[in-house]
């Protein structure tokens, strides 16, 4: 139990803003717990912000858009822009059409260039847009707020579990070499029973919730052969990257198919 719950605040104490002031060991059984358990560290994020839904469409008359800004804002809080740092290193390095080896320097590089800072502005635009869509229809169901975040890192579990690294170095390597790949791939086969079953019940749609793991698990294959050819692997920022990519793609897809 104690080594759960040292991989619990581990997964809070390196995915998210919450300060987590404590010394925990990182062992294979630590950093394997903190894995297993980052699709449900999305679920309490996404839960956190349907409350903050619900107060705003209770207590207030703000319109969709600024609903949509407010919970883009909230989830970015969330992970203290960890994740969407990743996202602009990656299109810094992908749009320079340079060579595998200056790809992964520009990744590593925690300066923003232009095409950063386009990628940026066009991903949070994106959430914005889609999620203001969506919140504006009579019938939106907010079991997707929270529904969002838990598939999208269980996709980068997905991803992860099958990737190898693009160096022998880095966080990523690190985590990846103290991973206990068995009992991790068990764990995530687990959370993807218990959380299908609890999507399709709150949500009441079978089809809708089979179509959003089946585009997770397509595009965790396509995003392994694209990282693969782009930059021999995955790495720290490649995983942040696809988190807040996967989360556009999903509500893009809500949108369309509700």
């Amino acid at each position: 139990m104690k080594t759960v719950m040292n991989g619990i605040l581990l997964a809070f104490q390196f995915f998210t803003v919450l300060p987590i002031h404590k010394e925990l060991p990182l062992t294979k059984k630590t950093v394997t717990a903190m894995f297993s358990f980052l699709p449900w560290l999305g679920t309490i994020m996404g839960a956190t912000m349907a409350a903050i839904f619900f107060i705003l469409q209770t207590y207030t008359d703000i319109s969709p858009m600024l609903t949509g800004f407010l919970l883009v804002f909230g989830y970015i809080i969330w992970t203290g822009g960890l994740h969407l740092d990743g996202f602009v290193d990656m299109g810094d390095a992908y749009f320079s059409y340079r060579n595998i080896e200056k790809r992964i320097e520009i990744l590593d590089d925690p300066r923003i260039g232009a095409f950063g800072a386009m990628s940026l502005v066009f991903l949070v635009l994106t959430k914005i847009f889609f999620l203001s869509e969506l919140v504006g229809n009579q019938d939106f169901n907010w079991i997707w707020l929270i529904v969002i975040p838990f598939l999208s890192r269980l996709g980068m579990s997905i991803y992860f579990i099958q990737t190898k690294t693009s160096k022998e170095k880095g966080l990523a390597y690190f985590f990846k070499q103290h991973l206990h790949m068995k009992t991790w791939l068990i764990s995530t086969i687990i959370s993807t029973m218990i959380g299908t079953t609890l999507i399709i019940w709150l949500s009441g749609s079978w089809q809708l919730t089979l179509l959003l793991l089946a585009i997770i698990v397509a595009s965790a294959f396509f995003y392994k052969w694209w990282t693969i050819r782009n930059f021999r692997g995955s790495s720290g920022d490649l995983l942040g990257a696809f988190i807040e990519g996967m989360e556009a793609v999903l509500w893009i897809t809500l949108l369309l198919f509700t």
